[in-house]
């Protein structure tokens, strides 16, 4: 299993030939369990992660390195810097033509009001003490509103900009930006009960500029652990193994699957989904996108079993949504702890992994999905009530701009 995670653990951006490289890592690994597997290309509006420099007027100027936010294209641009609150941009005003200072999370409504207040760009202000990554702009927001250039910039920059009264900034990126074919790649294991299935899956793409290896190279290898044990033990129902492409770019890789596969999905009794795993210190959990049926079901056997589960209800940004959405109960295994705070970041690599945390995760995801796979009734209903329903609109909403 780790052996493996150091074969993928290199920066895999979806649509690029290095997602297609680690995919064909694992399509070999497939293979060795005794499966063939498939891809299944899409097309995918990516980058590569570029490079830039932000420079704070003054005598003498300061300059920093940025990193440009991915499909937010080149520029060379000149403004006042301001820093606004999220919670205040409704109604926030700010000089046309201001370069704009935010926290780094930039979702629908962000996105609409810095059109609306006419900046000439942005600048992500990154978490202290981690190294920037490369974040994108949802191509969904630039078809609808256009491209606003942005980029991170460290902690220390941007309080370094912030405390310079009437700071003026210019802000200088170059990148990359192009049309790539990304994939799924998939493998399927037949069973005795050709009416009811379930899909497992992982996403085998990274940020730009990160290795991938807690986010999400460990759910990959989980994957291949659980896929292998059913490889040799059939299970009763159908098993649709899905290694997904261009996560981090919006959940394109399941997004596609479920509109491809539209027409098979009523036979799909539950997702489970694995992302975040084999962090040193922390602790497995389990998200439930679903009942409070299945919720109750999983916490029961939980305390039943002492796994040491942390078991929540609610939505999961992951491969999880798209089949959520659709109706089918989700899922979601991961290990969240201080090596996962590194994730989204050059930081996040291989040594910040536990083989026996993998393992830990691997085995309880293993012992659920084989009661599933093998249940003589299943034990609950394939329904998305209607408050999670509610939470998932929400989500592709502020994320994606669905529905907006």
């Amino acid at each position: 299993m780790f052996e493996t995670l150091k074969k993928i653990a290199f920066e895999r951006v979806g649509g690029t030939e290095e997602e297609l490289r680690a995919l064909g890592i694992l399509a070999d690994e497939i293979r060795k369990r005794g499966l063939e597997p498939k891809l299944e290309p899409f097309e995918v509006k990516t980058f590569r992660a570029g490079k830039g420099t932000v420079e704070l007027a003054g005598d003498p100027p300061v300059g920093f390195d940025v990193n440009p936010v991915g499909l937010s294209g080149s520029c060379d641009i000149t403004g006042r810097a301001q820093y606004i609150e999220p919670a205040k941009l409704d109604y926030a005003r700010c000089e046309p033509g201001c370069i704009v200072l935010l926290p780094p999370h930039l979702n629908y409504d962000i996105y609409r009001n810095l059109v609306r207040l006419k900046v000439a760009g942005f600048l992500l202000v990154h978490n202290p003490g981690k190294t920037p990554g490369f974040p994108i702009i949802r191509h969904a927001f630039i078809e609808k509103f256009g491209k606003i250039p942005g980029a991170v910039i460290s902690y220390e920059g941007g309080r370094k900009i912030i405390s310079r009264k009437d700071a003026v900034v210019r802000l200088h990126t170059e990148q990359e930006e192009f049309v790539g074919t990304s994939h799924n790649l998939l493998a399927v294991i037949p069973g005795e009960n050709e009416d009811e299935e379930i899909i497992l899956g992982a996403h085998a793409d990274s940020v730009a500029s990160s290795p991938g290896a807690v986010d999400n190279g460990s759910g990959c290898v989980e994957l291949l652990g659980l896929l292998g044990h059913f490889a040799k033990n059939k299970p009763v129902r159908t098993l649709r193994f899905c290694f997904f492409g261009s996560e981090e770019l919006g959940l394109l890789g399941s997004r596609e699957y479920v509109r491809a596969h539209e027409s098979e999905l009523g036979k799909v009794r539950l997702m489970i989904n694995l992302d975040l795993g084999g962090d040193i210190f922390g602790e497995n959990r389990v998200i439930i996108t679903g009942s409070n049926e299945l919720t109750n079901y999983i916490d029961s056997r939980n305390k039943l079993r002492g796994m040491g589960l942390r078991v929540t209800r609610g939505i999961y940004s992951s491969d999880n949504m798209p089949f959520a959405r659709a109706g089918i109960p989700a899922i979601s295994f991961g290990r969240s702890g201080l090596g996962a705070s590194m994730g989204h970041s050059a930081d996040d690599d291989i040594r910040n992994v536990n083989e026996a945390s993998l393992r830990s995760m691997a085995n309880i995801a293993l012992a659920f999905a084989g009661e599933m796979a093998d249940a003589e009734v299943f034990p609950f209903e394939r329904k998305v009530p209607d408050d999670i329903k509610d939470e998932i609109e929400k989500y592709f909403r502020e994320r994606s701009g669905d529905g907006a």
